[in-house]
């Protein structure tokens, strides 16, 4: 596998343990990876490689090919309801899904400058689920594009990816936080960011985009409950909140919970990097 070669090649050249970055899947409530990436940059934490699924492969995708945090910050907040109803080109009639998918892939092609994984400075992978088979694939090489669209295809909401022989959705699937992939590379640190809404009582959701977004990350809240973490630094910054999975327009609300959440567990992520003799990077 591309990721598990170049980070291998990392530690060879770095010749120190490496810290891992999951951002995990949650549509909107994804916009507080911003806020984690702002406190990581900002304390000298170095993010040696990058693992997404859904909004959190979007979010990586963008930091690794040039958006720093700060101009992530802006852009998401400069999200309006309208922004996001003229990127959904619904499919009439309805075929796999609701929406086509085609301009929400033209802006991607428009946002990342970098267009294959491989080009990217550091080690970058993204996950989406094989919808015939059920099995995780990672994307870690090639079309850059292709490999986050695949990974945003929430089932019922976005007509599934077709790559390469597989018909491909969401990998909150199978894998919401993508935490595996990091430690089967060698990754020494991982710091796990979940931002999946906790089945409990909250907002209901507004409309059948919300429902099958919440059945997602139902589902995939459950996966993730059952993995064995111990080694991971898991970030849940909207643990104790409700926010819905199209409330892209609450940016600074979730940008700002990413932040609040990663400041607390700033201790015991230091802790770790200075137990294992990673020294903080000079901002």
């Amino acid at each position: 596998m591309v990721f598990n070669q170049r980070v291998a090649t990392l530690k060879s050249t770095l010749k120190r343990p490496l810290v891992g970055l999951a951002l995990g899947s949650g549509a909107a409530r994804g916009l507080s990876h911003i806020g984690v990436l702002q406190v990581l940059k900002s304390e000298g934490i170095p993010i040696d490689a990058i693992t997404g699924t859904s909004i959190g492969a979007v979010v990586g995708g963008l930091y690794l090919a040039g958006w720093s945090p700060e101009f992530l910050d802006k852009f998401a907040k400069a999200i309006r309801k309208q922004h996001i109803v003229s990127a959904l080109d619904f499919a009439l009639p309805p075929k796999k899904g609701l929406i086509d998918g085609y301009h929400l892939e033209a802006m991607l092609n428009r946002m990342l400058k970098i267009k294959r994984y491989e080009d990217l400075p550091k080690p970058f992978a993204t996950i989406s689920s094989d919808i015939v088979t059920g099995e995780k694939v990672v994307h870690d090489k090639g079309d850059l594009v292709k490999g986050i669209r695949a990974s945003l295809s929430v089932p019922g909401v976005l007509v599934p990816q077709r790559y390469e022989t597989r018909l491909l959705v969401d990998g909150g699937v199978v894998d919401p936080v993508p935490v595996d992939t990091l430690s089967e590379s060698g990754i020494d640190i991982i710091i796990a960011i979940n931002v999946m809404r906790r089945p409990s009582p909250g907002k209901e959701p507004e409309g059948i985009i919300d429902v099958l977004l919440n059945v997602t990350d139902i589902m995939g809240f459950k996966i993730f409950e059952e993995k064995p973490l111990e080694k991971a630094i898991v970030i849940e910054p909207l643990k104790e909140y409700h926010f819905g999975g199209m409330e892209f327009d609450k940016a600074e609300e979730l940008i700002e919970l990413g932040k609040e959440a990663t400041k607390r567990a700033l201790p015991l992520i230091k802790e770790r990097l200075s137990a294992e003799g990673v020294i903080l990077c000079s901002q």
